[in-house]
C-alpha cells in the first residue's frame, strides 16, 4: 500500500499549515490560559471548506478522501490539538451519522449549514455511568405521538454550549439494554435544553466541556436519527470514524513535538558537543521515529479502509487510535524531559503538546478499551458484568424498619433527583439520626449540596454501617467513594437507576416524598 501525498494533498497540506500559522498560533497561549472554544477560527476552516472535507457536494462537501481527512487533522493538530479534536468531533460525531442514516429530508436540512460551517455540530452519548458501557444510558426519551419528550444528562460533551446541532443518544425503552438506545438530532435553544458549567481540565483547553442538560425538551418526531431502537448501532459506528481522527490529532501532537526536539538537539549544547551526538538520545528518538512512522501507516491503512467503502473497520480504528495515541504520550514526555527547564515553562509549547496529548489515550474509547476492540477481533471474545443481588422494600415503613434494626453510623447522601429542599430534609434526618449527610459530584455542580459534601472518587471516602443514596443515579466515581459503607439502601425514582445494582436494598419512589414520611416516623 502506498501512502505517499499527492500534489493536491501537499497543497492542501501546505494551505492549512499557513493557516494555522497565520491565524491560530497567535491565539494559543489566551486559547489554552482562557479555556475558550476557538470559534472565530473554526468558522473559518468552514469557509475555507475543511468542516465537510469527506461529504458529497451536493450537500456542501468538498467529497475528499478519508486519507485527506486525518492527514488535515493531523497538520491542524501540529499547531493546535484542540483545533484538531474540534474538526474532528464536528465531522465524525455530528455530520457523520447525519449523512450516513439520516433522512433526506434531515440532510438537506443540517448538512450545508454543517459542512459549511455556519453551525458547529457535537455529539452526546457520555454520561456519568454511561460512557463505555453505553447501554447504562439514564437519559430518556418519551414518545409522546407529537413529539419526544428528552429528561437526562450527559457529561463530558465537546463544544457543549458553543455547538448548534446536537447528536444525542437516549434510551426509548430500558428493557432492551443497547437495542433500547435512539438517536435524536437537537438543536440548541430547543425549550428543556440548556448545558452545565464548563469542565475545568488538563488539556486541550480551547475544545471546551461542558453537560448536556435535558428537562422535559421537546423534540420534533421528525428529529429521530435512523429508526427507534437503532441508536447504539449510530452511536458505535460514528465512534470508530471518529477514532480516525483522534488518532489523526494524536499523530499531530508526536510529530510536532518530535521535529522541534529534533531541531532543539542539533542546536544546543552540553559539554562541547551537541545534544543530538549523545548516543543515548539519538537512540531514544530514532525509536521515537520509528513508531510515529508504524502508528501513522496504521492510521492511513484505517482510512484507506473507509474510502474503500468496508463497513466494519473497529479494529483497524482501534489500532491506529492506540498506536498514535500511545506514541503521543511517550514523544512528548520524552520532548519535555530533553528540553530540560525550557520543555517545563510555557515560552516553549512542549508543556501543552503533553497536557494535550493525554486525552487522546482517554476519550473516544479509553486505550484498554482499544485492547479490548482488538483482543476481540483476534479472540471473539466479549467480557460478562456482574452486579450485586437487591432486595427491593415495598414502602417508607419497610425501610424505617430496616435503618432501625441496623443500629449504628450512617450517611444520607443525595444526588441530582432531589430538590434544594429535598437536601434540607437529608440533614434534617441526619440530625436526627445522629448521622453524616452527602452528596453526588452532579448535586454538588448544581449548587444543591456544598463541596465538603461530596461523595465519591473526586470527593471524600464514607465507609458507614449505612449509607442511604437518595436520588442518585449511580455513576462509577461516586459509588468509588461509599463502596467501603455497611449496607446500601438506594431510594430513586428510576427503577432502572444503576444504584441499584451496587445496592443491599432499594425502594422505588418519590425521593422527596419517601423523606417525608421518614421525617414523620424516625
Amino acid at each position: 500500500m502506498n501512502f505517499d501525498y499527492t500534489e493536491e494533498q501537499l497543497e492542501l497540506k501546505a494551505q492549512i499549515r499557513a493557516f494555522c500559522e497565520k491565524e491560530i498560533a497567535p491565539e494559543l497561549r489566551q486559547m489554552d490560559d482562557a479555556q475558550r472554544y476557538p470559534i472565530r477560527t473554526m468558522k473559518m476552516l468552514g469557509e475555507m471548506g475543511f468542516l465537510g472535507m469527506p461529504f458529497p457536494k451536493e450537500y456542501g462537501g468538498r467529497e475528499l478522501s478519508y486519507e485527506t481527512y486525518v492527514m488535515i487533522i493531523e497538520e491542524i493538530s501540529k499547531i493546535s490539538a484542540s483545533h484538531g479534536v474540534a474538526v474532528q468531533t464536528h465531522h465524525a460525531l455530528a455530520t457523520w451519522p447525519i449523512f450516513t442514516y439520516g433522512t433526506e429530508e434531515q440532510k438537506k436540512k443540517y448538512l450545508p449549514d454543517l459542512t459549511s460551517g455556519r453551525k458547529i455540530g457535537a455529539f452526546g452519548l457520555t454520561e456519568p455511568n454511561a460512557g463505555t458501557d453505553a447501554a447504562m444510558q439514564q437519559t430518556i426519551a418519551e414518545d409522546k405521538g407529537d413529539y419526544w419528550l428528552l429528561n437526562g444528562s450527559k457529561m463530558f460533551i465537546s463544544g457543549a454550549g458553543v455547538a448548534d446541532i446536537y447528536v444525542v443518544m437516549a434510551m426509548t425503552d430500558k428493557t432492551k439494554g443497547n437495542h433500547g438506545i435512539s438517536a435524536f438530532i437537537v438543536e440548541k435553544g430547543t425549550p428543556g435544553f440548556t448545558f452545565g458549567t464548563n469542565e475545568d481540565k488538563l488539556g486541550i483547553r480551547g475544545s471546551t466541556v461542558a453537560e448536556l442538560l435535558f428537562n422535559n425538551c421537546k423534540v420534533p418526531k421528525e428529529n429521530l436519527l435512523y429508526e427507534e431502537g437503532k441508536g447504539f448501532k449510530v452511536a458505535m459506528t460514528a465512534l470508530d470514524v471518529g477514532r480516525l481522527g483522534i488518532a489523526a490529532q494524536a499523530l499531530g501532537i508526536a510529530q510536532e513535538a518530535f521535529d522541534r526536539t529534533v531541531h532543539y538537539m542539533k542546536h544546543r549544547e552540553q559539554f562541547g558537543k551537541p545534544l543530538s551526538s549523545l548516543q543515548a538520545l539519538s537512540f531514544t528518538m530514532a525509536e521515537l521515529e520509528t513508531k510515529i512512522e508504524g502508528a501513522r501507516f496504521l492510521l492511513y491503512r484505517a482510512a484507506a479502509h473507509l474510502d474503500q467503502g468496508k463497513k466494519d473497520i473497529s479494529v483497524a480504528a482501534a489500532k491506529a487510535k492506540l498506536a498514535c495515541s500511545t506514541v503521543a504520550m511517550e514523544t512528548t514526555l520524552k520532548a519535555v524531559q530533553f528540553h530540560g527547564g525550557y520543555g517545563y515553562i510555557k515560552d516553549l509549547p512542549l508543556e501543552r503538546y503533553m497536557r494535550d496529548a493525554k486525552i487522546t489515550e482517554i476519550y473516544e474509547g479509553t486505550s484498554e478499551v482499544m485492547k479490548l476492540v482488538i483482543s476481540g477481533g483476534i479472540f471473539g471474545k466479549g467480557a460478562k458484568h456482574e452486579t450485586k443481588e437487591v432486595q427491593m422494600l415495598d414502602k417508607a415503613e419497610d425501610l424505617k424498619t430496616l435503618i432501625q434494626e441496623h443500629v449504628g453510623s450512617i450517611c444520607w447522601s443525595g444526588g441530582r433527583g432531589l430538590t434544594k429542599s429535598g437536601f434540607e430534609k437529608l440533614q434534617k434526618l441526619a440530625e436526627k439520626t445522629g448521622g453524616d449527610s452527602g452528596a453526588s459530584r452532579g448535586a454538588v455542580r448544581a449548587g444543591l449540596a456544598p463541596e465538603d459534601k461530596q461523595v465519591g472518587l473526586t470527593g471524600r471516602t464514607v465507609a458507614p454501617e449505612v449509607y442511604v443514596a437518595v436520588g442518585i443515579s449511580g455513576m462509577t466515581q461516586h459509588l468509588a467513594g461509599m463502596k467501603g459503607s455497611g449496607l446500601i439502601i438506594a431510594i430513586n425514582r428510576n427503577p432502572q437507576a444503576p444504584i441499584f445494582t451496587a445496592a443491599d436494598y432499594g425502594l422505588v419512589g418519590d425521593a422527596e416524598e419517601i423523606l417525608d414520611q421518614l421525617l414523620a416516623s424516625l
